[in-house]
């Protein structure tokens, strides 16, 4: 008893402490942090070590990885492998810190919890941009230049992602130049938010009553939104976010990364053996358009479908009007 209530007082106190600095860091009127050296990655990981070397394998030959520090955030549960699988990288990484976030104390909401407060931690360290990149999520070399271009071309977004829509049937050119915005289709894979909208749009719902009840909180922050009730761990809270803002996205014509994660969480499968064996069976696996679609299942085919890596010359980024479906409620 006396273990939970203390580990229901350290994340009420962590969740207080990271609101406090979001809304003192919000009312600086230059978004930019000069001091801070680096932007931020949130990576968090839990029991795919082998996703998670083939993650910074991809991700420590980026274009531009020394302008960024990685924040691990490994989820309640993790597998010590991971910590491992960090350190190996250690030589590969700029900059680095393994963060063990308190535990959540509701069932819910404890992948929500890592996440959001990960976004909070990074938004108070960043320069000026705050990236996500899931332990399955495979980048392209030109990730982070993607990122601060279309940021800079789009003007006000309230993220960018670099994979290619999960959310809506999209028709569009394959164009390394071309960029299209979109609203209602958030989903956490290869992001980059400016560290203000993380500041005054997120922050103010990373709170007690959201990981407490979420299904209410939503219900009553947003009672129009047209994403179910279905819906509300992190990438659901953040969809009715960039939902009520009326600030749009942008997705790239050609993908810069895909999500590779055929199994885990919510979806059935595995590979066998020794973790190096894992490492180089995955990498038989998820880089091959034909056995992805063998190994994948039918229902997640589309969206772990494999994307070329190595990036296409390209100098702008400009937007493309698009044929888009509509977003899965």
């Amino acid at each position: 008893m006396l273990r939970r209530v203390r580990s229901w007082w350290n994340f009420r106190q962590a969740v207080r402490d990271a609101a406090r600095d979001a809304e003192r860091d919000a009312a600086c009127v230059d978004t930019a942090h000069p001091a801070a050296e680096r932007d931020v990655l949130v990576l968090p990981c839990w029991r795919r070590p082998e996703f998670l070397w083939h993650c910074l394998d991809n991700l420590t030959r980026a274009d531009e990885i020394g302008g960024v520090h990685v924040l691990f955030r490994p989820d309640s549960g993790y597998l010590p492998d991971n910590i491992d699988v960090i350190h190996s990288f250690a030589d590969r990484l700029p900059s680095f810190q393994i963060s063990l976030p308190p535990p959540c104390p509701f069932r819910r909401t404890k992948q929500s919890a890592n996440l959001l407060l990960g976004y909070l931690a990074a938004a108070a360290a960043a320069r000026q941009y705050v990236f996500l990149v899931e332990e399955d999520t495979m980048i392209a070399r030109d990730f982070f230049r993607w990122h601060r271009a279309v940021q800079a071309a789009a003007g006000p977004l309230f993220c960018s992602i670099a994979t290619r829509n999960p959310n809506r049937a999209v028709t569009a050119p394959d164009d390394p130049e071309g960029y299209y915005l979109s609203s209602g289709d958030f989903a956490a894979n290869g992001v980059c938010f400016d560290k203000s909208v993380v500041q005054r749009l997120i922050a103010p719902h990373v709170n007690m009553a959201y990981f407490r009840r979420p299904k209410s909180y939503l219900r009553r922050h947003f009672p129009a939104s047209a994403v179910g009730l279905g819906f509300v761990e992190q990438d659901g809270l953040l969809r009715r976010i960039q939902e009520q803002s009326d600030i749009p996205m942008a997705y790239p014509c050609t993908p810069r990364g895909f999500d590779a994660g055929f199994y885990g969480y919510n979806r059935p499968g595995g590979v066998p053996g020794t973790l190096p064996d894992r490492v180089q069976q995955l990498a038989a696996t998820i880089y091959s358009p034909a056995a992805m679609r063998n190994a994948v299942d039918p229902r997640f085919v589309e969206r772990c479908a494999p994307v070329d890596l190595l990036p296409r010359h390209w100098s702008v980024q400009r937007r493309i009007d698009v044929d888009i479906g509509a977003a899965t409620p």
